[in-house]
C-alpha cells in the first residue's frame, strides 16, 4: 500500500467513525425525547382520570400507546378509563359502547361483560342480556354467567310449561262448557215452551242421568244471560245437585224472580216420578207465592195415597210458610183437597181428635170430616230445600 492509500484509508475510516458518532447522538436524543413524551401522556392521563374527565385519559393513554404498541399497562389503564365511562353512563346505549370498547382492548373482562347484561336485565331485554352471557361464558369462561343463563333458561321453561298446562286447561274448560251448554240448551228451549212432560223423558235419558251426577254440592251447570261483571242475570237455566234443573230468573248470580225447579229422575225404590215448583224466587231460595207438584207411580203407592198432589201458597227459603192448599188425586181417581196452615215448614194442628196413627196429627180435614191431612211435624216445602 502506498502512503496515498494509507492516508487515503485513514481518512475513510475517521469519517465512518465520526458519522457513527453523530448517529448514535441523534438517535439517543430522539429516543430520550420520545420517552420523555410518552411518560409526559402516561402522567396527564393518570391526571385525567384522577379529575374523572375519562375520554381525555383515553386520548393521552391511546397516543402515548402508539409509540409503544403492546404496552400492557397502557391498554389496562385505556380499559380502566372506559369502564369508568360506562358507570359513569348508568344504563344507556352510550354506557353500552363504551363497555364493548373496553372488551375489545381485553375480551376476558368479566365485569365489563356482567355491567352490559345487567343493563339489559333492567331494560327487560331478557333474551339480549342472554345473547351477552352466552358470549362472555364463551370468552371469559366465568361459571357464574353460564349458571344465570341455566337458571333463567330453565325458569322460562317452567313458566311456559305452565302456560301450556293453563291453555290446555282452559280449553279442556272450554269443552267441557260446550258439552254443557250442548245438553242445557235444549232443555231449555223445553222450557221456554212448558212442554214439561218432554222435559221428564229427556231427564231420564241416561245421558242426562249422567249428566245430573255430575254436579256435587254448591257447584251447578249454567246457560244464559251475564251482566258485564259474569254474575248470572236475566234468563237462563242451571242444573243444581241430586238432578234439580231450574229455568227462570237470575239476578247477582243467584235465583231471583219467576223460575221452575224441575226433577224427574230418582233411585228405582223411589215412589216419586217427577217434581215441580212453579213460582217465586229470591236469595238463590223459593221465597213468595209458588205451587210444588208432584207425581207418583202407581205401582208404588197404596190405594189411599196421591199419585198427583199440589200445594200451593206462600214459601220462606223453600219452607212452606202461611195457608196451603193441596189439591190432589189419589190412587183409586178420587180427587181431594185440604186447606192448612203451617210455620217455618212445620203444618200446625188444626182437631184435637186423634189422627188414627201414632205419632202423627191431623192438620185438615174434608167438609164432611170424613177423611183427614195429617203431619208428623216434619218440615214441609219445596223439595232440595228441606229434610
Amino acid at each position: 500500500m502506498t502512503k496515498k492509500e494509507a492516508l487515503a484509508l485513514k481518512i475513510f475510516v475517521g469519517a465512518v467513525l465520526i458519522g457513527a458518532l453523530l448517529f448514535g447522538t441523534y438517535y439517543y436524543a430522539s429516543y430520550k425525547s420520545m420517552a420523555n413524551e410518552v411518560a409526559d401522556l402516561i402522567n396527564k392521563g393518570n391526571n385525567y382520570m384522577e379529575a374523572d374527565c375519562f375520554q381525555e385519559a383515553i386520548e393521552c393513554y391511546e397516543r402515548a400507546l402508539e409509540h409503544e404498541e403492546g404496552n400492557e399497562k397502557l391498554q389496562s389503564a385505556i380499559v380502566k378509563a372506559y369502564m369508568s365511562l360506562g358507570e359513569a353512563a348508568g344504563e344507556t346505549d352510550e354506557a353500552i359502547l363504551y363497555y364493548q370498547n373496553a372488551l375489545a382492548i381485553n375480551p376476558d373482562n368479566k365485569t365489563a361483560y356482567w355491567s352490559i347484561a345487567n343493563i339489559y336485565e333492567d331494560r327487560g331485554e331478557e333474551d339480549t342480556m342472554l345473547e351477552v352471557l352466552h358470549q362472555g361464558f364463551d370468552d371469559t369462561g366465568d361459571e357464574s354467567m353460564n349458571a344465570k343463563v341455566f337458571a333463567i333458561e330453565e325458569e322460562r321453561a317452567r313458566i311456559q310449561a305452565e302456560e301450556e298446562a293453563r291453555l290446555a286447561e282452559e280449553e279442556a274448560k272450554r269443552a267441557e262448557e260446550e258439552a254443557r251448554a250442548a245438553k242445557l240448551e235444549p232443555l231449555k228451549e223445553l222450557f221456554e215452551n212448558k212442554d214439561y212432560d218432554a222435559i221428564k223423558d229427556k231427564l231420564r235419558e241416561d245421558e242426562y242421568v249422567a249428566f245430573s251426577e255430575e254436579v256435587i254440592g254448591d257447584n251447578s251447570y249454567y246457560v244464559g244471560d251475564y251482566d258485564l261483571d259474569g254474575n248470572r242475570e236475566g234468563y237462563g237455566i242451571a242444573l243444581y245437585e241430586n238432578g234439580y234443573y231450574y229455568y227462570g230468573e237470575f239476578h247477582d248470580g243467584a235465583r231471583n224472580g219467576h223460575g221452575v225447579l224441575m226433577r224427574s229422575s230418582y233411585p228405582e225404590t223411589s215412589s216419586i216420578g217427577s217434581f215441580i215448583y212453579d213460582g217465586e224466587w229470591a236469595d238463590d231460595k223459593p221465597n213468595g207465592n209458588g205451587t210444588a207438584r208432584s207425581n207418583y207411580y202407581k205401582d208404588r203407592v197404596s190405594a189411599s195415597d196421591f199419585v198427583t198432589k199440589e200445594i200451593s201458597g206462600n214459601y220462606t227459603n223453600g219452607l212452606e210458610d202461611g195457608t196451603m192448599t193441596l189439591s190432589g188425586t189419589k190412587k183409586n181417581g178420587e180427587k181431594r183437597t185440604f186447606t192448612y196452615k203451617a210455620k217455618d215448614g212445620v203444618a200446625e194442628k188444626s182437631s184435637s181428635e186423634s189422627s188414627g196413627v201414632k205419632g202423627q196429627y191431623i192438620i185438615a180435614q174434608t167438609d164432611d170430616k170424613s177423611e183427614s191431612l195429617t203431619s208428623d211435624g216434619s218440615k214441609r216445602g219445596v223439595e232440595g230445600f228441606f229434610e
